[in-house]
């Protein structure tokens, strides 16, 4: 299927052109080579433009200036052309991802807001609750361990979990099926199959997130808590870690 010219300078648009070279660009796709007023007729580009337009073409490499009088334009190779669009928009995607990442760090609550005190919380959408203890757990410095049930296979708790393999966090988990999270398992997260009948998980030996309702079930709330050195947490860390010596 032949794409038509408006179709061509949207695409061009979509890798980055502005209008204007977009336009001009098409239409020496055209012409192959054309003197300055001819692309400014074709292409809709006022003269008083298209000679600015050409310079910033050339800049990016996509269109050579042949000497003379008057001078003429010729265009590059139309697959080299694409190859320096698809690699410079690449080049602008991974910045805009180093961009956001570093934003997420820069906005990350800061432990001692999230840390004023224990608390009890509630949640019509159990989404949100893996979402809750993701913040959570991305609090992380040294270690997270878990009895992990259902919310580990929500995506948003999966990708908090790999993060902190990628920071060195230590992270173990529980679960009575562990081929549900055979993604993590992957990426280097410590697993070990135990039914346990719990949904817990204990942040540096000091916070605990705990969910107080039945999570395999559908309920019009979900209650859980999160507590900060808690007694519970030592008796639970034992009972953690003689499933997890446990043959």
């Amino acid at each position: 299927m032949l794409m038509q010219s408006n179709d061509i300078v949207q695409l061009f648009q979509r890798l980055g052109l502005t209008e204007y070279e977009s336009k001009t660009l098409s239409a020496l796709l055209k012409l192959k080579e054309a003197k300055a007023p001819e692309l400014s007729r074709l292409a809709e580009v006022p003269k008083t433009r298209v000679y600015d337009v050409l310079e910033k073409l050339m800049e990016k490499n996509l269109v050579i200036e042949i000497r003379g009088r008057p001078k003429r334009y010729r265009i590059q190779e139309t697959e080299r052309i694409f190859d320096a669009l698809i690699e410079e928009k690449r080049k602008e995607l991974n910045e805009l991802l180093q961009a956001v990442d570093e934003a997420k760090r820069a906005i990350r609550l800061p432990e001692a807001a999230v840390e004023k005190g224990s608390r009890v919380l509630r949640v019509k959408d159990i989404h949100d609750l893996a979402r809750i203890l993701a913040q959570e757990i991305q609090t992380a410095k040294s270690s997270v361990i878990g009895f992990a049930e259902v919310l580990p296979k929500h995506s948003t708790l999966k990708r908090a979990i790999q993060e902190l393999r990628a920071r060195n966090v230590s992270v173990r988990l529980l679960h009575p099926n562990i081929e549900e999270l055979a993604e993590l398992a992957k990426n280097g997260i410590d697993l070990k199959e135990v039914e346990h009948g719990l949904e817990a998980y204990i942040i540096d030996d000091k916070k605990l997130v705990i969910a107080l309702s039945d999570l395999k079930d559908k309920q019009s709330e979900y209650s859980f808590a999160i507590w900060h050195n808690a007694p519970i947490i030592e008796p639970l860390k034992k009972h953690f870690e003689h499933h997890w010596q446990s043959k």
